[in-house]
């Protein structure tokens, strides 16, 4: 069998309803506003649906600018009793569903959660440039038409063998202007421009295959012997000499030991070609990756 030891990888409120089945499927209105939090590495949005047992909170972040966001779902609905770990969603009437890989987990209070793998489009989804933007590769950000996130009238939600959800959460366009506007104040927090990222000539581009910045050597040894497993997501500040000024760790499922060795690992190895601004400047940027520990 393959070991992978470290793989780089403001609305309404809106009244609460009581469920209603149409078929096999549970519809859940609103039961919150958006909540927002800004925080210093990322951007999160949340809102509850349903009540009581029926209850699902619907969580994003964003880390960085662009359309990419990572969805975590809690609440008893979500409990998950199979070995199949896939789930399909789609965001509205009109775009096209699509399968997610999750990880499973336990809130302090019981209350299921599952975390998506990967991050994902809210409106316009697109499979190949959702994957170049998760890499952070060097094309720029793709617009997505803010009429996309106005059409969005819902959220479907279905895991093999349970019960199919809907959460009614209308229109999606000022949830995604929240999290545009977040993410801009969080590039200024880092030093970064934020105006020139949005007409970059060229993004932040790995030299080399960032998955050799990390190997079996950096896998923590007490780590290791105790077999833990860990999900890293890191940030760099990369200068305009393409050298990483900085890291940070965004989310990490810890321990602090495979924080530390992301970021030892990263500002050793780490190379790249700077960002360009639009007269082809270097300037300072970022890049955002995340690091599997698997046994």
């Amino acid at each position: 069998m393959a070991r992978c030891f470290a793989c780089l990888t403001g609305a309404a409120v809106v009244a609460t309803a009581a469920p209603a089945h149409a078929g096999d499927m549970l519809q859940l209105a609103p039961s919150s506003k958006w909540h927002v939090n800004y925080a210093d590495d990322s951007c999160r949005l949340a809102r509850s649906f349903g009540t009581g047992n029926d209850q699902v909170v619907l969580v994003l972040d964003r880390f960085r600018p662009g359309q990419i966001v990572h969805m975590t779902l809690t609440g008893r609905p979500m409990t998950v009793h199979s070995d199949i770990r896939r789930i399909t969603l789609r965001f509205g009437p009109d775009d096209p569903a699509f399968e997610k890989g999750f990880t499973p987990g336990t809130l302090d209070d019981g209350k299921a959660a599952l975390v998506l793998t990967g991050g994902l489009w809210i409106a316009g989804y697109n499979p190949a440039l959702a994957a170049d933007e998760e890499s952070e590769g060097p094309r720029r950000h793709q617009a997505v038409d803010p009429a996309l996130y106005e059409r969005i009238r819902f959220l479907d939600l279905q895991i093999p063998g349970k019960q199919a959800i809907r959460l009614e959460t209308g229109s999606m366009a000022s949830a995604e202007k929240i999290l545009a506007a977040c993410t801009d104040d969080l590039l200024r927090g880092w030093g970064i421009d934020a105006a020139a990222h949005k007409s970059l000539s060229r993004r932040v581009a790995p030299v080399g295959s960032p998955g050799d910045w990390m190997n079996r050597k950096d896998y923590p040894r007490e780590m290791l012997r105790g077999r833990y497993q860990g999900l890293v997501h890191f940030r760099l500040i990369v200068d305009e000499q393409g050298k990483p000024r900085s890291c940070h760790i965004q989310q990490s499922t810890r321990p602090k030991e495979f924080d530390d060795a992301v970021c030892k690992g990263m500002m050793t190895r780490a190379q790249f070609e700077p960002a360009l601004d639009a007269a082809g400047k270097p300037v300072a940027s970022y890049y955002v990756n995340r690091v599997r520990f698997k046994i």
